[in-house]
C-alpha cells in the first residue's frame, strides 16, 4: 500500500515525454517500449533470486532500484537521460513482483487462492484511493513531481519491508524443478495473460494520452483512478458468489472480460469527464474478478518448490504487454481521434471472454508433463 500511494506516476511517462521534453507519441512510445523490455529479465531475475536468498533482499533491492531511476526520469532534461531512466527502472520495476505474490500463494490453497489474491489487490487500490487524489493535483502543477513522489514512497516502503518482514531463507532447491517452459497449461494461461495485460497496458498509457489529445483535462486520471479504487474495494464481493466462481474460475474470468469490453468501449467514445470516469468503475470491477482468477489459477499449476519461478514466468505477460503496447498506440492513437484503437481493443477482448472457456477445459483435462528435473 505505502509503495502504491505514488504508483501513478507510469501512467504518465509518455505524457512526461511528450510535454516536457517535446518528444513526438512514436519516439515516447519508442522509450516506453524500452522500460517494458526491460521489465523481461528483472522479473525472471526475481524468480530466480528469490529461490537462492529469499524474498526480503529482493523486494528491497527492487524498491531501492525503482526509487532511484524514478529520480533519473524526474530530473531527466534530454532524449539519453529520459532512456537511461526508462530502462533503469524496468531493470528494478518487476524485481519485487515474484517474491510478493509468491508469499501470498504459500499461504493459500485452491479455495482461498482468488480471495488473497484479491487482497493484494485490495491493498493497491485502497492505496490508488490517495494516489488518485495526489496525482489530480499534481499532474496539473509539474509532472516531474510525480516522479519524484513515486521514488518517496518507493524508499518509504523499503523502510517498512526491512523493519517488518522478517528475514526467511529459500525453502527451494534450485535443482529440483527446472524453470517450467516446458509446462504446456502453464504456456496455455500465459498466452490468455499476455493478450489480457496487452489490453491493459494499452489503456494505462492510451488513456492519459487519449485525454491529453481530446483536451478532457488530465485531472479526470487521478479522479478515475481514486472512484475506481473505492469501486475495487467494494467489489471484492463479487469474489465470494458461488455461481460466479464456479467452474473453477473461469465463469468469472469470462465475465471480467465481457465487462472489460464494454469499459473500452466507453473509451471510443469519451470526449468528457463522466464518460472516462463510468470507463474506469466498470473497468475497476473488471480487474477484480480477472486479477484474482488468474493468478490464483497460475499459483495452481507450479509444483511444489516452484512457486516464484511459475510465478515469474507467467508475469513475463506483462513484461511483453508493456513492450508492445506503446508502439501499438504509437503507431495508431492518431488515428481517427484514436477510436480505431479503443474499438480494436474492445473487439480483442470480447475474443478473451469467447476463449476463456476453451482454455479452463483445457487446463481441466491435461496432465502437468514437461516439468522434469535438471
Amino acid at each position: 500500500m505505502v509503495n502504491r500511494v505514488g504508483g501513478f506516476s507510469m501512467a504518465f511517462l509518455a505524457v512526461l515525454l511528450t510535454e516536457e521534453l517535446h518528444e513526438s507519441v512514436r519516439t515516447a512510445g519508442l522509450i516506453v517500449a524500452a522500460f517494458g523490455l526491460a521489465t523481461i529479465p528483472s522479473r525472471l531475475a526475481g524468480g530466480w533470486l528469490l529461490d537462492l536468498v529469499g524474498s526480503r533482499p529482493i523486494i528491497l533491492l527492487g524498491l531501492i532500484g525503482c526509487a532511484t531511476t524514478q529520480l533519473v526520469l524526474a530530473a531527466a532534461t534530454g532524449t539519453m537521460s529520459a532512456v537511461i531512466g526508462a530502462i533503469g527502472l524496468g531493470l528494478s520495476y518487476e524485481l519485487i513482483e515474484p517474491p510478493t505474490q509468491a508469499l501470498i500463494a504459500d499461504e493459500s490453497d485452491e479455495r482461498t487462492g482468488p480471495a488473497l489474491f484479491g487482497l493484494l489487490f485490495v491493498s493497491m487500490t485502497i492505496a490508488a484511493v490517495a494516489a488518485g487524489g495526489v496525482a489530480a493535483v499534481v499532474a496539473g502543477l509539474d509532472l516531474r513531481l510525480l516522479f519524484v513522489i513515486d521514488a518517496a514512497t518507493c524508499l518509504l516502503c523499503a523502510g517498512v519491508i526491512r523493519g517488518f518482514l522478517p528475514p526467511d531463507k529459500p525453502v527451494a532447491d534450485t535443482r529440483a524443478v527446472s524453470w517450467p517452459w516446458r509446462d504446456r497449461r502453464l504456456l496455455v494461461l500465459f498466452a490468455l495473460s499476455t493478450v489480457f495485460t496487452l489490453v491493459y497496458m494499452i489503456i494505462v498509457f492510451g488513456l492519459p494520452l487519449t485525454v491529453a489529445d481530446r483536451g478532457i483535462g488530465l485531472w479526470v486520471i487521478g479522479a478515475s483512478t481514486a472512484v475506481s479504487a473505492v469501486v475495487a474495494v467494494f467489489a471484492q464481493s463479487l469474489l465470494r458468489i458461488r455461481r460466479l466462481n464456479a467452474d473453477d474460475g473461469f465463469v468469472a474470468l469470462t465475465v471480467g472480460f465481457v465487462t472489460l469490453a464494454a469499459a473500452i468501449g466507453l473509451l471510443a467514445i469519451a470526449h468528457d469527464p463522466s464518460l472516462v470516469l463510468v470507463s474506469g468503475i466498470v473497468g475497476a470491477m473488471a480487474d477484480v474478478l480477472l486479477m484474482s482468477h488468474l493468478y490464483a489459477q497460475a499459483s495452481r499449476l507450479a509444483p511444489g518448490g516452484a512457486t516464484g519461478r511459475y510465478l515469474a514466468v507467467f508475469g513475463l505477460s506483462w513484461g511483453v504487454a508493456t513492450t508492445l503496447a506503446p508502439l501499438i498506440i504509437g503507431a495508431t492513437l492518431t488515428l481517427s481521434d484514436g477510436v480505431p484503437l479503443w474499438a480494436t481493443t474492445a473487439v480483442v477482448t470480447l475474443g478473451l471472454a469467447a476463449a476463456t472457456p476453451r482454455v479452463g477445459s483445457y487446463l481441466r483435462h491435461t496432465l502437468p508433463v514437461g516439468v522434469v528435473a535438471d
